[in-house]
């Protein structure tokens, strides 16, 4: 894939998709006159406005400094500016996104840093050898027979998966989740795969999500994404809930979710007697969020089901898996101020890098997206972690 070049600032602002460019003064702590001038007039960034528009635009501040930008080979940002729904979202959810993805770059130099090799390498090791779809195959029953190979190739049988959260950490640790609040209005999740970020998933904490059932379906969703839809070059898909994004692959991964949740041999009963209380409740059982059933009864027959269960079986369900899905570390994590996506695993490789002398405090604290002045030593504690024998500068 040959690197995005932008011959200025103006150029890579548009080129993300910001409209406005007060929204990316005002997120970046930079007055709207003075970016215009940057933009418009030919004036010179300080370091610290290009440090600040680094982060809103995912990009090195090193690279941001020069004229042409040119993004690094398979940066996954440049795979971001061509996907249509990251164009439709609005700049706040796109600064949210952004902010996402510059967590797990900055997890990725962690790791390089600590020296893991390339994690992508990991995540091709880790996932079962599945047979490629069918073209032939609508995208709904190419998404069927990848979930019934899947369950096979793991022998996780016909019953339900107690916690995707725990099959993804467990079976593939090559693959990082990360949670961030993308705003109600944004994406359900995301999935990165690139030289930078590895393979990392972040999960929307607010919307739908807050749902457990609903996060359950979503975690199988972008879980469908790694195994499928990645073949070695740079990866980033923004996924709604239940929406169709991206056509082929949104639809083969919400049918490959449903079909992970409940296989087939259990699923097909339950539908034929859907929506009524018994099958709700079956269903529920395998924690199977009953719009996700819904719309994979629309692919498969056409057939339009009732919008929603009664309110009494949903939030009995939701209960059920609640511990099983929990965004583990986010609300635990001992220091206000630090943005939910750096919370867990951003924090704990910053961590163990201060810790064992590797990098100084004040990175430390940049990488956990606070300030020196906060007490960044309470982190070391939560992780269980000794303060660094020597000082960085």
């Amino acid at each position: 894939m040959s690197a995005k070049s932008y011959k200025n600032l103006k150029e890579v602002r548009e080129g993300l998709g910001y409209r406005h460019l007060e929204t990316v003064a005002r997120q970046a702590r930079i007055s709207a006159e003075r970016l215009r001038a940057i933009e418009d007039e030919g004036a010179a960034p300080s370091v610290y406005e290009v440090g600040e528009l680094s982060r809103i635009y995912g990009i090195d501040a090193d690279i941001l400094a020069d004229e042409p930008i040119t993004l690094a080979p398979g940066d996954g940002v440049e795979v971001l500016t061509l996907r249509q729904e990251f164009r439709d979202v609005s700049d706040i959810v796109r600064t949210r996104i952004v902010a996402a993805a510059n967590a797990a770059r900055d997890l990725g130099s962690l790791r390089k840093l600590m020296g893991r090799g390339d994690v992508r390498n990991e995540l091709a090791a880790q996932r079962p050898k599945l047979k490629p779809p069918v073209k032939s195959d609508v995208p709904h029953v190419q998404g069927t027979k990848l979930a019934s190979e899947f369950r096979a190739k793991l022998k996780l049988g016909n019953e339900p998966i107690p916690s995707i959260r725990d099959l993804i950490l467990d079976q593939f640790p090559a693959i990082t989740l990360l949670y961030a609040d993308l705003t109600d209005e944004g994406p359900a999740g995301l999935s990165f795969v690139d030289p930078l970020r590895g393979p990392a998933i972040v999960l929307n904490l607010v919307g739908k999500n807050q749902n457990s059932l609903v996060r359950r379906f979503s975690l199988a969703h972008e879980l469908g994404h790694m195994l499928v839809d990645w073949k070695g070059e740079p990866l980033a898909v923004i996924s709604g809930y239940l929406t169709d994004y991206g056509l082929a692959i949104e639809q083969r991964a919400n049918s490959f979710a449903v079909r992970l949740l409940c296989p087939r041999s259990r699923f097909d009963k339950i539908a034929q007697k859907l929506p009524s209380r018994d099958a709700l409740e079956e269903i529920g059982k395998f924690g199977l969020p009953y719009p996700a059933a819904r719309l994979y009864a629309r692919y498969t027959s056409g057939k339009d089901l009732a919008p929603a269960p009664p309110l009494d079986w949903s939030v009995s369900n939701d209960s059920r898996w609640w511990d099983a899905e929990r965004h583990l570390g986010v609300d635990e994590f001992p220091l206000e101020g630090v943005p939910p996506e750096r919370r867990t695993a951003v924090a704990e490789a910053a961590a163990r890098a201060y810790s064992q002398g590797r990098i100084g405090r004040d990175r430390f604290a940049d990488l956990l997206g606070t300030t020196p002045v906060a007490d960044v030593e309470v982190v070391l504690d939560f992780f269980g972690l000794d303060a660094p024998a020597r000082q960085v500068a």
